[in-house]
Order: structure tokens, then C-alpha cells, then sequence
């Protein structure tokens, strides 16, 4: 089957839109809607385009890729070459291989809109503003780029476009509603895995169509969804140097710390990153990062699948501030990986077993 638009705009029938009332509609080249999702993701000559998986909602999640194609490569796994003489023997490969996703909650969709102006200007050489970005495109030549805008489509079906100038009185469209009217908030949503659908009279759009929230879907041998199971699949097969996950949060666009489940290798490696996208925004640096993130999500699985360093970055959703500024702040973190990556590996798994 075909997952186009067509398909895509009839699947929406099914879900039911919620907004939030603010002050700052959207400019066009915003694109963050399933269906806008797919046109651009569709209409790609150049790009490799593939449906990764169907959401629990029955949307396809795509991966497009850029960058010269894979070589074979032997079988063998990452916790396999641990224990080998020979760790980097898990990828051999050209280039640097970089994953970068947005979407995982649907709410959030700094990261969506970047992906898919970063996409269009690999594509077309000007982004969906149609402003060329001469730099960002050379540095993207000397990558293989894995790009899925959205991974939580069925969260995107239901969520508003915007959450700029929002206050918590604000959430409820997109929170989760007990039957006794309780909302679900941060982090107390947390205690359920996956929601309890029978006792919900609005399931919110931080989670896929079964309750689940993606971003938590990491037991090992346990995966409950086919977005984390295709996420951790894809990062395997494509043996990925390093993994961009774009989320969005209050009113300051920052770092989540690295989880505690890390090698230190790859702590240092986010921590330049940070320093590098601190001095690219004209903001005071930091030390790096005092605590790790004591949460075990799919970041971890994903290091544990490929030894690859993953990094969480927060776009300020609630800033109100010019739509511009939100993609400048993302061309500038993607800036960061690519420029680390050009002076030492962004994924040294030699250095990782030491």
C-alpha cells in the first residue's frame, strides 16, 4: 500500500483536533500537521523515503534519508562486539551515521518543524521559508542523515499547533482526563504504562493510540509499541554514530543530562555539543551537566542497541518569541552535532570499552 497524503488525510478522519486558544497563529511554513507531514515527506525526489512502521493509530511513521547508501556489513550486534577484540567492528562505514527525531510526544512540535525545513533544504536548497542556508547544507554533505520528523503521528492527529504564551490552566486539551476529571500532569503521568484506556475519557496526546508513551517504551524485552521497536530497529541497522531526539518543554530551550546508564565517552561527547550550541546561540556556557538523567527511556536502548551517543533537547514551546527564532535555535543544535562530528568522531566505540 501506498502511505501518502491521500492515505494519511483519511486516516485523520478518526481523530478528533483539540486547541489551545493563543495569540500566535502559525506561519505556513510551519508545517507540523500528519497530513502536511506527509506531503513534504512524499513529494522528495532526492531524499530515500520509507514508512518505517504503522502507528497504533494506523499513520506511517517516515524515515527520509540523505547521504551516500549504506556498505554491507557483517552480522553481529553491538553488546556482541563489546566483548570482542574488535569493537568498531560493529560499524564500518564512510561517513558518520547521525538519527535525528522529533514528535515522540505529539504536542511538541519544534523539533517536527525543523526536521521538515531541514529536509526541504536538503532537497530543494531552501528551506520551507525558501531561504537557502549555504553552511547547513555543507556541513550535511559530509553525513549519511536519518530524519523522522514525527514518530508520534497519532498524538500529532490530536494535538494544537501551538502552545506558545500557554499556562498549565491551558492543558487540558492535550492532558489526559480521568473519569473522575483528574488531569494527568508531568511527572505523575508517569505512573501508568500504558494509560489506563478504560478509566480515561481523554487519553491526550503525549501518547500513541494504545496509551503508551513512546519515549518510555524501553524494557528490554519488553518493547509494547511498533514506533519504539522500529526506532531501535532502524538505529541498528543503519549502526547510527549519534542520536538527536527533539522534544519540547517550558520557556528556555535546553539539555536534558545524559542518562545515567552512559559511558562516560559519550557524556563527554554531549557535553562539547552543549558547550558548542551555548556558544552558537550567544549564551553563557555552562560547566556541562552536574547529575544524569536517572530516567531509563528509549535513549538508554538506544545506546545499549549501538553504543551511539543520544542527546534530548528541549525547544522552549511556551517562549513566545518569533516562529523564526524556534527553527534558528534547531538549525543551531543540529549545527553543533555536525560541527563536532568534522573535528573527532561523534561515536568512538573503541574508546567506549576501554
Amino acid at each position: 500500500m501506498e502511505y501518502d497524503v491521500a492515505y494519511v488525510k483519511k486516516n485523520m478522519e478518526k481523530f478528533v483536533r483539540r486547541s489551545i486558544n493563543n495569540a500566535h497563529p502559525r506561519p505556513d511554513w510551519h508545517k507540523i500537521r500528519p497530513d502536511e507531514i506527509a506531503e513534504i515527506c512524499c513529494s522528495c525526489k532526492n531524499l530515500r523515503r520509507e514508512v518505517i512502521t504503522l502507528t497504533a493509530g494506523g499513520f506511517p511513521v517516515y524515515a527520509m534519508t540523505y547521504g551516500p547508501e549504506l556498505p554491507e556489513q557483517r552480522s553481529i550486534t553491538w553488546p556482541s562486539a563489546t566483548g570482542s577484540p574488535r569493537p568498531a567492528l560493529y560499524s564500518q562505514k564512510p561517513v558518520q551515521t547521525i538519527l535525528i527525531a522529533g514528535g515522540i510526544h505529539g504536542e511538541e512540535t519544534e523539533g517536527i518543524s525543523t526536521i521538515l525545513n531541514l529536509i526541504t533544504l536538503l532537497e530543494t536548497g531552501k528551506d520551507l521559508r525558501g531561504e537557502p542556508n549555504p553552511e547547513l547544507v555543507e556541513l550535511c554533505s559530509h553525513y549519511r542523515l536519518v530524519m523522522i520528523p514525527c514518530v508520534n503521528m497519532d498524538g500529532r492527529a490530536v494535538a494544537p499547533d501551538c502552545l506558545m504564551g500557554c499556562t498549565k490552566a491551558d492543558y487540558a486539551p492535550i492532558l489526559s482526563i480521568m473519569d473522575d476529571g483528574t488531569l494527568m500532569t508531568w511527572p505523575a503521568l508517569k505512573e501508568y504504562f500504558p494509560m489506563p484506556m478504560d478509566r480515561l475519557i481523554q487519553l491526550g496526546s503525549y501518547y500513541n493510540a494504545d496509551g503508551y508513551n513512546i519515549q518510555l517504551d524501553a524494557a528490554p524485552g519488553n518493547i509494547k509499541t511498533a514506533e519504539a521497536n522500529a526506532l531501535l530497529q532502524l538505529a541498528h541497522r543503519e549502526r547510527i554514530d549519534f542520536f538527536l531526539n527533539c522534544h519540547s518543554a517550558t520557556f528556555v530551550p535546553h539539555f536534558i543530562p545524559p542518562s545515567a546508564l552512559n559511558y562516560p565517552e559519550n557524556v563527554a561527547t554531549i557535553t562539547e555539543i552543549q558547550t558548542r550550541w551555548q556558544t552558537l546561540m550567544g549564551i553563557p556556557v555552562t560547566d556541562g551537566f552536574a547529575n544524569r538523567d536517572k530516567q531509563t527511556d528509549i535513549n538508554a536502548a538506544m545506546t545499549l542497541a549501538t553504543g551511539a551517543p543520544v542527546m534530548t533537547f528541549e525547544f522552549a514551546a511556551l517562549l513566545v518569541e518569533p516562529y523564526e527564532n524556534k527553527l534558528f535555535c534547531g538549525y543551531k543544535i543540529i549545527k553543533a552535532v555536525l560541527q563536532q562530528g568534522l573535528e573527532k568522531p561523534l561515536c568512538n566505540r573503541e574508546k567506549l570499552v576501554l
